[in-house]
């Protein structure tokens, strides 16, 4: 964790399962980081999806093509905060601990306009508004009408998912173009999702 005392004035959290991620993560990534100003964009892997019954591919596989993923992109960084925990970790709990670490920052939460749509649905969703600044950006094929508290990016965000990917892998079909090219060769040196 970065030294609290440094001036970090505004820090993003953005979980996921990134199983695996895609170029899709990258975009709302960056938007965020140049949109909102950001000091760091954090990247949360979870550890077992409070929302989802599948089982995750291994963790470390999934740290791996994080790093490749965002090499290059200067304010990224990883938080293993959900990892060193081994337990389900409700977005609330994330919030609360970098609230912690950065008592003085202001907290944006990425995420993309279609779990904008299940937000009031998550545990504690009153405490995820009141703690952070809720952050999402279009995706196509997604409407979400702009709420309070809700801060919307410009532009839109491709519509692509990790499910898919992970289908066409199974089908023998080319993801070219969905994932950064350094984890498309990491999938397929390593014969992911087969």
């Amino acid at each position: 964790m970065l030294n609290a005392t440094n001036s970090v004035n505004k820090i993003g959290l953005f979980g996921g399962s990134f199983d695996p991620i895609h170029n899709g993560h990258i975009i709302l990534a960056k938007k965020s980081l140049k949109q909102l100003e950001l000091d760091y964009i954090f990247f949360i892997p979870i550890y077992l999806p409070p929302h989802k019954s599948r089982k995750l591919s291994n963790i470390s596989k999934r740290l791996e093509m994080l790093k490749i993923a965002i090499k290059g992109i200067k304010k990224a960084k990883i938080s293993y905060f959900e990892i060193k925990r081994k337990a389900k970790t409700y977005t609330y709990q994330i919030i609360e601990h970098f609230k912690k670490e950065y008592n003085k920052t202001k907290i944006y939460l990425i995420i993309g306009s279609d779990s904008a749509l299940d937000l009031k649905k998550w545990k504690k969703y009153k405490k995820i508004i009141n703690l952070s600044k809720v952050v999402f950006c279009e995706r196509e094929n997604y409407y979400f009408k702009e709420k309070k508290g809700f801060i919307k990016l410009t532009g839109t965000i491709p519509n692509i998912s990790s499910t898919e990917i992970r289908d066409k892998i199974k089908k023998n079909i080319p993801i070219k173009n969905l994932v950064p090219i350094n984890v498309e060769k990491y999938i397929n040196k390593n014969g992911l999702y087969k």
